[in-house]
């Protein structure tokens, strides 16, 4: 261990290090010491799953406290995304302070009253809780957290990335702008993150509108440097999942929808996941293993088709599905199988394992489908690869004509290759742009009055805009975001000037539901012979004696109850079919289609594409030069005319508006736009005339959007707002002016 460290580091912690046989501090640890312990800046612990982040964070911010031991209360405020996170953190913190006796309190939804109460009457030590029971506290015991926390010392936000640009990563940054105002003095913030390629971009996201400055901490080296890789390749058949998904009608029950699908299906003796399911049968039993899909659908579907592998076979089962429909016994159970290593176990999971959840050393990380960014694969690989050995990725990926009505390029192998290349390169997508976030800043500004009984307009926009999160917000949008907020009684005005509560918002406070930024749709449990088993969010309702794949089983629905939202089911041992919910999705950045080009222009085979993986990506790359695209942005053909813009999803969408102005029908597929029955004069006259308009808004595109809710309260904003908004978060006229000046001189 090196002696510098020794030194700086608090006797009680030496003693918990010695015990656990560490020899040295990582290289992370080491860097970490002096900065948190001279508390003049915050700090961004960037590095990958397993590298030590937490002890990088918590050694010297212990050491700290125990210098100044005549501060009392809550001294160090640890926040996490998930409860389970959480759950393992407080473990480890509790060993960490074995021989400092620091009281170390998790506090959110599943933490019993009494622990609570027990703090709440003698604060000290560590508190680990999440933003929605911190949004909680700041409401209902705002006095308290100005007592309690008066002498707080850090903020230590775990998994930092999965909270920017996102609603809860603005929550998060009012969380704490409010709790520095309430005590009257900043507090360090030491983020723990995965890597990311620009790390100093982050630091604005950790602090905005401040001046604070930040030192960044890299780990040297992460699972992606030693990375060894495999695309799998299957053919696609028209069907399957995608009908079954794009054919979904809210109006025809799910039997019906079953019954339908089923007959679609009956002409294929078996779709791509049931080859996926076999290799990863083949490749992956006896090893721990994660198997990252899509969506939960997929998820439910693998699992069963390789559980039922198992019993074919006359082998134990050692694949399971993990999601956040499945109930905490089951996904407990699952998660001790891989923390304690014991036994085979590969997950089937959606991102719900993407996090730093502990858990033992695994051999490979499996992902079905392309993947949905960079940074996500990322995430995932942090997951093995963690004893000096390779991480092992294997993608499973399915494509081919399963839809007669569109051109294939084979765009998912393309675009898998060119995310595999940019992760190699240690390219990640940077931070997401600022947004309005008017959705989140209805919530904090209903929480901010409910706090203090009333508040001024004023005061208000200083709090939350001015020196707060929602800078893009001025006086004049404010002013209008408020009259929004007063015209649906969430607020009145009183008689001195100050705003509070009015009926619907005292309304909307009270619900438990409130503290969250993010919307939180009405869950239907799932129940069998008296046990939950799960929960799924619907929107129509199961007709008795339909049947569903859940929790990697069949099961058959005998009560369904809309004004209960309980579904009670039995085992049904025939072939079923996942209920659908929404699957992940991310945003597609100009980078990353730019390399697919590249990829098509200089024929890039990689090799580590399997023989049908390759076959795709040839057969991609011929098509390509046989529609022109080497020498053009776009295909003439038989269904229409393609525009190929290379440029990620901001500047399509804002192509795609554009085009719809000029009265041209265009929708965007895959990797590129279609134009259906569009003659190619009225493109070039089209193109010809948005290039000469210098009038054109991007507000003015949205108008013709139909549906702008997006966030959780977005009900209660004015339409124009919420078309700001969009314009803003989702277009690039900038980006999609350029194109189209391409496209006209391709044309001419």
């Amino acid at each position: 261990m090196n002696a510098q460290s020794l030194e700086l580091l608090d006797p009680s912690l030496i003693r918990w290090m010695h015990k656990k046989g560490w020899q040295s501090l990582l290289p992370i640890q080491e860097l970490a010491v002096k900065p948190i312990l001279e508390a003049k800046t915050d700090v961004i612990i960037s590095a990958s799953t397993a590298s030590g982040k937490t002890e990088a964070a918590f050694l010297p911010s212990i050491t700290a406290i125990h210098k100044d031991p005549e501060k009392t209360g809550i001294r160090i405020l640890y926040i996490s995304p998930l409860k389970a996170l959480i759950n393992d953190q407080c473990r480890r913190l509790e060993q960490m302070c074995e021989f400092s006796a620091d009281n170390v309190t998790p506090w959110h939804g599943d933490v019993s009253a009494s622990k609570k109460k027990n703090l709440k009457n003698d604060p000290s030590g560590i508190i680990l809780t999440t933003p929605e029971s911190l949004e909680s506290m700041l409401i209902n015991h705002v006095q308290w957290i100005k007592e309690s926390m008066k002498d707080l010392s850090y903020v230590v936000i775990d998994e930092f990335h999965a909270f920017m640009g996102t609603q809860r990563g603005y929550q998060l940054q009012s969380q704490l702008h409010r709790l520095e105002n309430l005590i009257g003095k900043l507090i360090p913030r030491i983020a723990l993150s995965a890597t990311f390629s620009d790390a100093s971009s982050v630091s604005s996201y950790l602090r905005p509108n401040s001046k604070v400055p930040c030192r960044i901490i890299t780990a040297p080296k992460g699972a992606e440097d030693t990375l060894s890789v495999q695309i799998k390749g299957y053919d696609k058949p028209f069907e399957q999942d995608a009908f079954f998904k794009d054919n979904q009608n809210d109006d025809i029950s799910l039997s019906e929808q079953l019954q339908e699908t089923s007959e679609i299906k009956a002409g294929f003796e078996e779709n791509a996941y049931s080859k996926i399911s076999d290799d990863i049968f083949r490749l992956l039993r006896g090893k721990n293993n994660l198997v990252f899909c899509n969506s939960r659908s997929a998820t439910e579907e693998i699992a069963a088709k390789l559980e039922m592998k198992c019993s074919e076979n006359f082998v134990p089962n050692e694949f399971f599905p993990h999601h956040g429909s499945l109930s905490k016994d089951l996904r407990e159970s699952l998660e001790y199988r891989l923390q304690e290593g014991r036994w085979p176990t590969t997950a089937i999971c959606t991102a719900t394992l993407e996090l730093g959840i502990d858990i033992s050393d695994v051999n490979s990380i499996g992902q079905v489908d392309h993947p949905i960014s960079v940074a996500s694969l990322r995430q995932r690989l942090g997951r093995a690869g963690r004893r000096d050995h390779k991480a092992v990725l294997r993608v499973f990926l399915p494509e081919g004509e399963d839809n007669p009505n569109h051109e294939e390029l084979y765009e998912d192998t393309i675009m898998t290759v060119a995310m595999i290349e940019l992760l190699l390169e240690r390219w990640y997508e940077p931070p997401l742009s600022h947004e309005y976030s008017f959705s989140t800043l209805l919530q904090q500004t209903l929480s901010v009055i409910a706090s203090f009984g009333s508040a001024s307009a004023k005061s208000l926009y200083e709090l939350l805009c001015q020196t707060g999160p929602f800078c893009l917000c001025t006086p004049k949008v404010f002013s209008a975001f408020l009259r929004s907020l007063g015209e649906h009684d969430l607020i009145v005005q009183l008689n001195d000037g100050s705003l509070t509560l009015g009926l619907n918002g005292e309304s909307l406070v009270s619900e438990w539901s409130f503290y969250a930024a993010f919307d939180t749709p009405q869950e239907y449990l799932i129940e069998h012979d008296g046990h939950i088993i799960g929960s799924v969010p619907l929107n129509y309702e199961l007709e008795v004696d339909s049947t569903f794949l859940f929790a990697g089983r069949g099961w058959r629905v005998v009560f369904f109850s809309s004004k209960r939202h309980v579904i009670s089911v039995k085992p049904y041992q025939y072939d079923a079919q996942p209920l659908t919910v929404n699957g992940a999705s991310g945003k597609i950045y100009d980078i990353i289609r730019e390399r697919m080009q590249d990829i098509y222009l200089n024929k890039k085979v990689p090799s580590y594409l399997n023989k049908k993986a390759k076959e795709h990506l040839l057969r991609g790359i011929e098509l390509f030069n046989n529609f022109g695209l080497e020498k053009r942005h776009y295909y003439e053909g038989a269904k229409g005319i393609s525009l190929f813009p290379w440029k990620g999803d901001r500047v399509m969408q804002t192509v795609v508006l554009l085009l719809k102005k000029e009265n041209i029908k265009a929708s965007l597929y895959k990797s590129h736009i279609e134009l259906e029955f569009v003659p190619m004069d009225s493109l070039k006259v089209a193109v010809f005339n948005l290039i000469n308009n210098s009038e054109i808004n991007p507000v003015d595109l949205v108008k013709k959007i139909r549906h702008l809710d997006r966030d959780k309260h977005d009900e209660y904003i004015s339409l124009e707002l919420k078309q700001m908004a969009y314009a803003h978060s989702e277009l690039d006229l900038q980006g999609a002016m350029d194109f189209l000046r391409i496209l006209k001189k391709e044309l001419s």
